[in-house]
C-alpha cells in the first residue's frame, strides 16, 4: 500500500499534454482541416482561464470588497498561463488557408490588406503579445495603479474584440455581428471567473456565497449578450444572419444544447445551497468546461464538411494537450 502514491496534478498534466500532440500530430496528418478548426475552438474555449482572468483583475483592482480579496490574488495565478495562448493561437493562423474562407478571395484596398495572411497572423501574434505583457507587467500593479488598469481594460476590450471577428466570426464570411466580439468577451470573463473561483475555494475561500453571486452575475451578462444578439437578428430577419443559427440548430444540436445548458448555471445560483464550497465548484468546473463547447459553437459551427467524429476526436486531443500546458504553467515553481 505504501508503494501506491497519488498521482500528482503536475504528472496529469504532462500525461495531458503529451496525449492530446500526439492526437493533434495524427489529426494534423488524418483530417487536418477538422484538426486546425478544432484548435481555434480550443483556444477560444480555454483562452478565458488566463484571458478573463486578466479582464477580472482589471476589473476589480480599483474597487475594493470582499470579492477583490478573495479573487484578485488568484487572477495573477491564472493569468500566469497566458504563453500558452501564443501556442494554440499558431495552428489556426498558420493553417488559415484550410479553414477560412475568405484566404482564397481577393480583395482591394484597405479590406484586402486586413485580409492578407501575412497581416493575420501578425494581428494574431500582437493581440497575444499585447496580453501576455498586460498580465505580466500591467496586472501586478495595478492595486496601486487604478488608472493604469482602467486603460488596460480598454485595451482587452478591443483587442479581443478584434480577435473574435479574425479567428471566430469570420468562419463564415457572410455573417456580421457588431456584438460577436461581447459574446466572446462574455464567455471569457465568465471562464475566467469561474477558474478563479475554483482557486480561492481550494484555497479555503472565506466567503463562499460573495463568489457565488459574482458568478451569477457574470452567468446573467453572458445570458443578456446572447439573447441581444439573437433578438437583433430575429427583428432584422436577414438571410444570412439567421443562416448562422439555423445551421447550428439543424447540424449541431448536441452543441448548441450543451452551449444553453450554461443558463442554467444562472438559475441554479438562485438555490440557497450553491453558496456552499462544493456545489459552488460543481458550477464553475462545469462553467469551464461549457466554455469549450461554446468555443466550438461559435466557431466550428461555421465550417462545413466536417466529420463528426474527427471533429469530436480533434477537439478533444487539442483540449487536452492546452489544458496540460495551461496547468503546467499555472502550478508553482518546483523548488530547488
Amino acid at each position: 500500500m505504501s508503494a501506491v502514491k497519488s498521482v500528482s496534478p503536475r504528472t496529469i498534466a504532462w500525461a495531458a499534454l503529451a496525449i492530446g500532440g500526439v492526437g493533434l500530430g495524427i489529426g494534423l496528418l488524418l483530417a487536418p482541416r477538422d484538426t486546425l478548426a478544432a484548435c481555434v475552438a480550443s483556444l477560444l474555449g480555454l483562452a478565458g482561464i488566463p484571458l478573463g482572468a486578466l479582464t477580472l483583475g482589471l476589473a476589480l483592482a480599483p474597487v475594493s470588497g470582499s470579492v477583490r480579496d478573495q479573487l484578485w490574488p488568484w487572477t495573477l495565478v491564472a493569468s500566469r498561463a497566458m504563453p500558452a495562448l501564443l501556442v494554440l493561437v499558431l495552428p489556426g493562423l498558420l493553417g488559415a488557408g484550410l479553414i477560412y474562407e475568405w484566404m482564397h478571395q481577393y480583395s482591394d484596398g484597405f479590406r484586402g490588406f486586413w485580409l492578407w495572411w501575412p497581416s493575420f497572423v501578425i494581428r494574431g501574434l500582437l493581440y497575444v503579445g499585447l496580453w501576455c505583457a498586460l498580465a505580466r507587467w500591467l496586472l501586478p500593479t495595478t492595486l496601486r495603479n487604478p488608472a493604469g488598469a482602467g486603460l488596460g481594460l480598454i485595451a482587452v476590450v478591443l483587442s479581443v474584440s478584434l480577435a473574435a471577428f479574425d479567428w471566430a466570426q469570420s468562419m463564415e464570411p457572410h455573417f456580421a455581428s457588431s456584438i460577436f466580439g461581447l459574446l466572446w468577451l462574455g464567455r471569457l470573463m465568465l471562464s475566467g471567473i469561474a477558474a478563479c473561483i475554483l482557486f480561492s475555494l481550494f484555497a479555503g475561500a472565506s466567503r463562499p456565497g460573495v463568489l457565488r453571486g459574482l458568478l451569477s452575475a457574470a452567468a446573467l451578462a453572458w445570458i443578456y449578450l446572447h439573447f441581444m444578439q439573437y433578438l437583433i437578428v430575429w427583428y432584422g430577419n436577414l438571410p444570412e444572419e439567421v443562416r448562422w443559427y439555423e445551421i447550428r440548430a439543424r447540424d449541431w444540436p448536441l452543441l448548441t444544447w450543451l452551449v444553453a445548458l450554461q443558463s442554467l448555471v444562472f438559475i441554479v445560483t438562485w438555490w440557497p445551497l450553491s453558496g456552499r464550497r462544493v456545489p459552488l465548484a460543481i458550477l464553475a468546473g462545469s462553467t469551464l468546461l461549457l466554455g469549450l463547447a461554446e468555443g466550438a459553437w461559435l466557431s466550428m459551427a461555421s465550417l462545413s464538411g466536417l466529420s463528426g467524429l474527427a471533429s469530436a476526436l480533434a477537439l478533444f486531443a487539442a483540449a487536452a494537450a492546452g489544458a496540460g500546458m495551461i496547468t503546467l504553467l499555472i502550478l508553482p515553481r518546483r523548488s530547488a
